[in-house]
């Protein structure tokens, strides 16, 4: 008998020396250890069945937002649907992998329909709610200089969180106008950068950021620390609150920069790359919005 802990600890292993990404790794550790959660005593892997998944599909769909969630509030709202496809979705994949390294004889899974949801457009900003964000950061201040020119990064370049925040110092190359960007999958590309944010990336450089020895990162806190994700997300909220956007946060300047390099004369193909998207699929979107 296989228990899904004992899935769970294989799989994270495979996934490892795979190269398989940290995030993919938590997403699908954290689906099934719901699912797991929901089948109570019924953890031999070899007893689950396609209507277990269904009937979780069912029942986590009605269960409050961000429920157990370590530190966001639960909502009284129900989770969203995009949500309840993404945990279908992960563990599904699961079970899949245990197919395929024939520690079970197939997926039981393979025949579940994930829910659909409904298609919406992608969230941007307009040209003006992008000048009233970057008016917001105090351009004084270590911190203020550092936090605007993340967000001009952001938006000229269209690059993910971890795109931006793990930025090393010998990624940005101003000379010739580049960042260097771990992407999904451990890939990495190279993004072009306007020359305005190459003189703000400079200026951060050599004026405000701190000079600290034995460190990569390109992004410092006050302390010389590399600043986190988290951190970064939450001042993202912060400044959109102050310029009174609706929900702000890094994937939507994302959006915002990828829609306004197609509506100033960018082509597919060039923002393809530059997002670091394996087909013109997710392309496509912006294409209909621009």
């Amino acid at each position: 008998m296989i228990t899904i802990a004992e899935g769970l600890k294989a799989y994270r292993i495979y996934a490892q020396a795979a190269g398989h990404s940290k995030s993919t790794i938590r997403w699908i550790t954290s689906a099934v250890t719901y699912f797991s959660e929901f089948l109570g005593d019924k953890q031999d892997i070899s007893q689950i069945t396609a209507n277990d998944l269904r009937r979780f599909i069912i029942e986590f769909g009605e269960r409050p937002g961000y429920m157990k969630h370590p530190w966001k509030p639960e909502r009284k709202e129900p989770i969203s649907p995009i949500s309840v496809q993404t945990y279908a979705r992960a563990i599904r994949a699961f079970f899949g992998h245990m197919a395929t390294e024939d520690l079970i004889p197939a997926n039981p899974l393979q025949r579940v329909k994930i829910p659909k949801v409904q298609t919406r457009a992608v969230p941007t900003f307009s040209v003006s709610e992008v000048e009233r964000l970057l008016r917001i950061p105090d351009r004084n201040t270590p911190t203020g200089f550092r936090d605007y020119a993340m967000l001009l990064a952001f938006i000229d370049t269209g690059a993910r969180l971890s795109e931006i925040c793990n930025l090393r110092e010998k990624d940005v190359d101003i000379e010739h106008g580049s960042l260097r960007v771990m992407g999904k999958g451990g890939i990495e590309r190279n993004v072009p950068i306007g020359s305005k944010l190459c003189r703000i990336l400079l200026k951060y450089k050599l004026k405000y950021r701190c000079q600290v020895i034995g460190t990569e990162a390109f992004w410092l806190s006050e302390d010389g620390e590399q600043i986190t994700l988290n951190r970064v997300e939450s001042q993202i909220r912060h400044y959109g609150k102050q310029a009174g956007l609706e929900r702000c946060y890094a994937h939507k300047l994302r959006h915002t920069g990828s829609v306004l390099f197609l509506r100033n004369g960018g082509d597919p193909f060039s923002l393809q790359k530059m997002l670091g998207h394996s087909t013109l699929q997710m392309t496509r979107h912006y294409c209909n919005l621009a």
